[in-house]
């Protein structure tokens, strides 16, 4: 990772030459010209995103004087349809993107990328590719060659870092900034690390070779002892194990001992990288990297204490519900306004110290037990009471800021927060660590036409949304005129998970007339009773036909239709499939994913 260093004795051919000066020069100039590139995509995505901010408002405001505006933005333009179709939601491969590539239970490969996710990455190894040989004199003997290719892998390995850091932490602004979910940054940070290490071998490799064909086996041990090739070798021996350790294959198998031997190794490297890189340029780049990373793992912990610490701390009481799925009631410290879509990362360390996960909240407010009780004990009765819930309502103003978490249950964490919820312990509350809330706020307030797709616990991610379109209808400040929540999950019991909250939706104002429910059972025996409430409340056996649900909202669609899922492989692809060939027939569809990837 050296730029005009020798590395360890090994001369080049070069070193003290104007061609010396001149390859140095260049090397500086890539480096700066590379982040340069970076910083213009990223000018790119945002003027794409104001754009598209500003359309959506303009349709949200045209959309409140009116239906006959919502007509005007219920088709798309054929550009807009087929960029969205062939490119931002195709998967790389076929109709297969949110189902994960699996040989066995435990061998999973992890899922494809879009097409446009695939594009970047292939763009990014592209310009790494060319950096690194160009304007090399390949021609020129082997050991002309080596150390050239040496300092360019070096330098441009030095310089992935700063990339790497930026998209590595959930702090990251341009999640905001350019309403791009983590999960994308999360992949594009891999494919930079793996590009980085990479590099880094090659340069070692270049060394090696280099140092080998001109002094011996002997010298190249020698070498060993200087710092600045141990502190290097080091570097990248580190890099080398995150990298064979990064695919999914092996982080599934114990993701949090990959995620802490990951930290451990990144602060080795940058430890031996500075090291290394004493007196040198490229040290600045590294600075930059490490002054990138150290301040969002500070901000991360500044915002974890922050909302868990005041007043007498944040608690957490974990009860246990029907499906194998537990509720987790956290009573904030620092209450903050909840907005759809945002989720918080939780620690409770009774149940796992380190261990930290994120969950989306279902469902943020004051709640009292008398209100919880009765809820339970009622159905998905869209005849409820309404004077009730509202009486209820009035009654928890008084109550305590709280946040509700629906977590199912499957390994590791999940499975703990289950034993605990089932031993008897539930009614103890437990001291508890949040970090956040984070989450990219899509707004839905501009769509005519909104359907909710969500699989099991996926249900907490639409609920807030489902409130707020409802409320926003009965206010008159969204375009929504309708509202399709589609929930799939195996067993009626899993009803229960939101039971409260859907009879709070349930009773909001003008919620006949925009909200359609349709709840799916794929596990219900022809033995039980699947009895629909009402036409506005309906229950099936089986999977939904998404063909035909998207189908019929898009023959009776007012404006623009938004499409969001928060489900299982099978049903994300199949509404991705579905969606895009709605758009080839130029219906104008937005269709919004959400998923915690890592």
């Amino acid at each position: 990772m050296s730029g005009n260093s020798t590395a360890g004795g090994s001369s080049s051919p070069y070193q003290n030459s104007a061609t010396q000066l001149y390859l140095d020069e260049l090397n500086k100039s890539l480096a700066r010209n590379y982040l340069w590139g970076l910083l213009a995509v990223t000018g790119l995505l945002l003027a794409n995103l104001v754009v598209t901010r500003f359309n959506a408002h303009l349709r949200h405001l045209a959309s409140l004087s009116g239906t006959g505006s919502l007509r005007y933005y219920s088709s798309s333009s054929p550009a807009l349809s087929l960029l969205k179709s062939n490119l931002l939601y195709a998967p790389l491969l076929f109709y297969r993107k949110a189902r994960e590539i699996k040989f066995s239970q435990h061998v999973d490969f992890g899922k494809l990328p879009t097409r446009f996710q695939a594009l970047c990455v292939l763009l990014v190894t592209i310009t790494n590719l060319f950096a690194c040989t160009w304007n090399i004199p390949w021609s020129d003997s082997e050991l002309q060659v080596l150390p050239i290719l040496r300092n360019r892998t070096g330098t441009l390995a030095v310089v992935n870092f700063i990339p790497i850091m930026v998209m590595a932490t959930v702090k990251n602004p341009l999640i905001s900034l350019l309403n791009i979910n983590y999960d994308t940054f999360n992949l594009i940070h891999r494919w930079f690390g793996r590009i980085s290490a990479l590099e880094g071998v090659t340069h070692a490799l270049c060394w090696l070779i280099a140092k080998h064909q001109s002094a011996g086996w002997s010298a190249v041990k020698a070498s060993l002892h200087a710092p600045f090739i141990y502190s290097g070798l080091i570097a990248v021996s580190s890099s080398t194990i995150v990298l064979l350790s990064s695919p999914k294959v092996f982080r599934n198998l114990a993701y949090e001992f990959f995620l802490h031997l990951h930290i451990a190794l990144v602060v080795l490297i940058l430890a031996f990288l500075w090291i290394h890189l004493k007196s040198l340029p490229q040290r600045g780049l590294l600075l930059g990297a490490v002054l990138i990373w150290g301040v969002s793992r500070t901000l991360r912990l500044a915002t974890l204490l922050y909302r868990s610490t005041g007043r007498a701390g944040l608690k957490a009481k974990i009860e246990p519900l029907s499906g194998g799925a537990v509720k987790i009631t956290l009573k904030a410290a620092r209450p903050w306004t909840h907005r759809p879509g945002q989720y918080v990362y939780l620690t409770i360390p009774a149940i796992g110290l380190w261990t930290s996960h994120p969950f989306s909240v279902a469902w943020a407010g004051s709640e009292d037990s008398l209100s919880q009780s009765i809820s339970r004990k009622s159905s998905f009765n869209e005849k409820a009471p309404i004077v009730r819930i509202r009486n209820l309502e009035m009654e928890r103003g008084t109550g305590e800021e709280t946040m509700s978490l629906v977590v199912k249950k499957h390994t590791g964490l999940t499975h703990k927060l289950w034993q605990h919820a089932m031993s008897g312990q539930a009614e103890n509350n437990v001291t508890a660590l949040i970090e956040g809330p984070y989450g990219v706020e899509r707004s839905l307030s501009s769509y005519g036409t909104v359907i909710l797709f969500a699989s099991g616990v996926g249900i907490t991610h639409q609920l807030s949304y489902v409130k707020q379109l409802v409320e926003g209808y009965g206010q008159g400040t969204v375009a929504a005129k309708r509202v399709t929540l589609v929930w799939v999950v195996p067993t009626t019991d899993c009803l229960d998970w939101v039971r409260p909250w859907m009879h709070e939706i349930l009773g909001l104002e003008g919620r006949r007339e925009v909200l359609k429910i349709l709840l799916y059972i794929t596990r219900a025996g022809l033995s039980q009773a699947i009895k629909s409430p009402s036409e506005q409340v309906q229950m099936s056996r089986g999977r939904p036909d998404v063909e035909t649900i998207i189908r019929h909202e898009a023959l009776h669609k007012m404006g623009c239709i938004g499409v969001s899922v928060c489900a299982g492989g099978g049903l994300a692809d199949e509404v991705r499939r579905v969606s895009r060939m709605m758009l080839d027939r130029g219906v104008n569809l937005d269709l919004i994913e959400e998923g915690f990837g890592w």
